[in-house]
């Protein structure tokens, strides 16, 4: 499986390659719909990934429970592609199922360095991408690959690239101060500002990083 997945994230293709964090199916199902309706083009290779962490019991139970996480994860992605697939229409070769073992932040460290043309979709509609401290994980993928383009897909639309944290605001209530801070973070670590936007200002921005557009009025749908 180790050597499947660096295959698969190692194999250049002739268009970009975008990563959906399939962490759970609500924030998952978000992501991929962002990502085909906004970033897609028949160029384009989606890859779905998912990753489940058996707890440390004994060995026996360990390999019998990770073999069952494994199958869940599988059916999860399953359900996942035929539904983007159905609503999109687009070739089932398009999109990539990964059911992988293990901590995203390792998975990262190991397989997704300086990945060309590569972006990035996380939907956050779910507790599973957190750890104790809410958007730990994301903070340590963002740092660790230097992939960018990074979007992040909840109530608002956040978009990392470069030179530039932009945030479409769809609901300024449901913004909470973690995720400021978050920003915050990011900000002073890439050296780059956050601007904030509402989708009725604007109606297209190109970002740089793999010539896609991304449409603010339709953001939020």
């Amino acid at each position: 499986m180790h050597e499947k997945m660096k295959n698969v994230f190692n194999k250049k293709s002739n268009g970009k390659t975008i990563l959906v964090l399939a962490e759970c199916q609500q924030g998952a199902l978000k992501a991929g719909r962002y990502a085909l309706k906004h970033l897609y083009d028949f160029q384009t290779r989606i890859i779905l990934l998912q990753t489940y962490k058996a707890p440390k019991i004994g060995i026996s139970m360990v390999r019998n429970l990770a073999s069952i996480l494994k199958n869940i994860s599988k059916e999860d992605l399953t359900v996942l592609k035929n539904t983007l697939i159905e609503e999109f229409g687009i070739p089932s070769d398009h999109i990539v199922k990964l059911a992988r073992e293990g901590d995203l932040t390792s998975i990262a460290q190991e397989e997704l360095k300086n990945c060309d043309n590569f972006s990035v979709v996380i939907g956050t509609d779910c507790a599973p991408l957190y750890t104790r401290k809410p958007y730990k994980r994301i903070k340590s993928f963002i740092t660790i690959t230097g992939i960018r383009p990074i979007f992040i897909v909840d109530d608002n639309i956040t978009q990392i690239n470069q030179s530039k944290i932009l945030v479409i605001q769809g609901n300024k209530d449901k913004m909470s101060e973690t995720f400021k801070d978050f920003l915050a973070k990011v900000s002073e670590e890439d050296k780059i500002p956050v601007e904030y936007s509402t989708g009725d200002k604007l109606n297209t921005t190109s970002h740089s990083e793999g010539d896609t557009c991304f449409l603010f009025k339709e953001a939020m749908e």
